[in-house]
């Protein structure tokens, strides 16, 4: 890693020029694509990472303002109010709890300076709010350990009732809903995923760069030269760059990432592009994160005047729900000494649909959920978010693709596993490849979990009132395995009578019409159905040799 001084990003040269401007429209159903913020993991553990001064920190938070946040579900309980945990979820540690916080970055150009928005876009051009960042926050105070859970943004999800985007869409619009936005992203993410969310913070542009300006810029480590044309990032050297808060932007923003390998001699405009496109985005987020929690704690210990500052920054440019501001003086004091290098970062396993249509409206790009990666993911950062699955009183399969067979060979093998099959159907076909859905009564996510376990592929929850209590509805999918229950068979060779347990697997599938079931011997490895066999993203980072790094 190169010694040299830091290279400043905002020296002649090395400033971007600006694309032309292209304004999109903002329609209710028809979202094309958008550029990309960040910023807020950085908003806890900053502060956490930093705190020196009690008094100044508590006169400080007096001004961050709030949010009331009525859907958030209570310490102890499980999402949506679906029910208390039926025992503390870890020791009590000086009076907190653990906890979920949703760490929202909102792309809303409101607030920027008339510079800001020429380099960005209006706030008239882009006068959606969308979550351009999601990550859960999971704090345990008894064990004084912090993790993060992201989502990607464009994760095709069901929206909460009442939405103004529509049923449908991807997880980022669910900001979009007014003053009502947070808390409807934190519906969204506990009905369809069940994760429990305690509190929220979110912080815009503006918020951003303020904060980084007022630590006086970050070093990042650039292996290659990068370029995006799309969020105006242009580093043409590599090194250890000086990134000011206009430069940090378009690096966390840059979703359309291209790189100079070495020995590579095409111009800049037909270098490679990096393939994961937002997922690379997260990682190289995560990376930020790390960045500029550890430069927050030096310079906090060495120049009191630029802690306050960055204090006062992003202080001022947040908001939470008014039950985080009551403690959030008692969490930095708790976790300050908190190692951010050491935090454990994952992310939603997905894969890729690209110009996607459903129920006829255009939604871009998406990506699909894949269980159950997703489900053992959560598990695996916080053990106790979901609750332990309640058997329903009956199932209803109800076939999405135009295939009554599919309907029936699903609810066949959902009976092998002893739930009482109420029915078989087809319904309303929205698209050509579609999510399974498993709507549940509210409240009543424990139901849906546990059909949930015999679900592989895209599958994802949602809560619906027109379910009755104690029922689930699974409307089937275009990209779905469901799993039948172990059945034994006998083979006989000569004398000896062997007998071995078998598994049948049915796929509901749109390109035949039909279903398709399969044998498979127990503790094989069946593959878990893709839209068009694409791959599964990492849950893990994968830093690729041009991603950024820490000087």
């Amino acid at each position: 890693m190169t010694k040299n001084p830091p290279k400043h990003a905002g020296e002649p040269g090395d400033q971007p020029s600006k694309p032309s401007p292209h304004p999109r429209a903002r329609l209710k159903r028809r979202w094309p694509r958008r550029t990309l913020i960040v910023a807020n993991g950085v908003v806890f553990l900053c502060l956490a990472a930093m705190v020196s001064a009690y008094g100044y920190v508590r006169n400080e938070i007096g001004s961050v303002v709030t949010d009331p946040g009525p859907d958030l579900t209570p310490y102890g309980h499980y999402a949506g109010g679906s029910g208390p945990a039926p025992q503390p979820r870890t020791s009590d540690a000086d009076g907190l709890q653990p906890e979920n916080i949703l760490l929202i970055g909102n792309e809303t150009r409101q607030g920027l300076t008339p510079q800001q928005q020429q380099q960005f876009g209006s706030s008239l051009t882009y006068s959606g709010t969308l979550a351009d960042i999601m990550m859960v926050l999971h704090l345990d105070p008894a064990t004084l350990t912090a993790s993060i859970l992201s989502i990607p943004r464009d994760l095709f999800s069901p929206m909460p009732t009442g939405s103004p985007v529509g049923p449908y869409q991807k997880m980022d619009a669910a900001l979009n809903d007014g003053t009502e936005g947070p808390d409807n992203l934190v519906k969204a993410v506990q009905e369809d995923l069940g994760i429990p969310i305690n509190h929220f913070v979110e912080l815009n542009f503006n918020g951003f760069i303020n904060s980084v300006n007022a630590l006086g810029g970050i070093n990042v480590y650039f292996p290659d030269p990068v370029f995006d044309a799309d969020s105006l990032l242009y580093i043409a050297t590599p090194g250890c760059h000086h990134l000011n808060g206009f430069y940090a932007l378009t690096l966390v923003r840059a979703r359309h990432l291209q790189y100079d390998p070495p020995g590579d001699t095409e111009p800049r405009p037909y270098w490679p592009y990096d393939p994961e496109s937002d997922l690379a985005r997260i990682v190289r987020t995560h990376t930020f994160i790390k960045v500029v929690a550890d430069t927050a704690k030096a310079k906090g210990k060495t120049n009191p005047l630029t802690a306050a500052s960055f204090l006062s920054a992003v202080l001022k440019q947040m908001t939470v729900d008014s039950g985080l501001k009551n403690q959030l003086l008692k969490l930095v004091l708790h976790y300050r000494n908190i190692n951010v290098a050491t935090l454990p970062e994952t992310t939603l396993s997905v894969t890729d649909v690209n110009d996607y249509y459903y129920g006829g409206y255009g939604m871009g790009d998406v990506l699909f959920p894949v269980q159950p990666a997703d489900d053992n993911v959560i598990k695996a950062w916080d053990s106790v978010a979901l609750p332990k699955p309640v058997v329903p009183k009956s199932v209803s399969v109800v076939s999405i693709t135009g295939s009554y067979d599919a309907a029936v060979a699903a609810g066949q093998a959902l009976a092998t596993h002893g739930l009482k099959i109420s029915g078989e159907t087809t319904g309303t076909v929205p698209s050509d490849v579609s999510e399974t859905l498993v709507l549940y009564h509210p409240q009543e996510i424990a139901d849906a979990l546990d059909v949930m376990k015999y679900l592989s592929g895209a599958v994802m929850m949602q809560v619906s009132p027109s379910v009755a209590p104690g029922t689930v509805e699974v409307d089937l999918g275009s990209t779905v395995a469901v799993a039948a229950k172990a059945v034994p068979t006998t083979t006989t060779t000569g004398a000896t009578t062997t007998t071995a347990a078998t598994t049948t697997t049915t796929v509901a599938t749109t390109t035949t019409g039909t279903s398709t079931t399969t044998t498979t011997p127990v503790g094989t490895t069946t593959t878990v159905p893709t839209p068009n066999g694409q791959p599964v993203s990492s849950s893990s980072d994968q830093q690729e040799p041009w991603d950024p790094r820490a000087c």
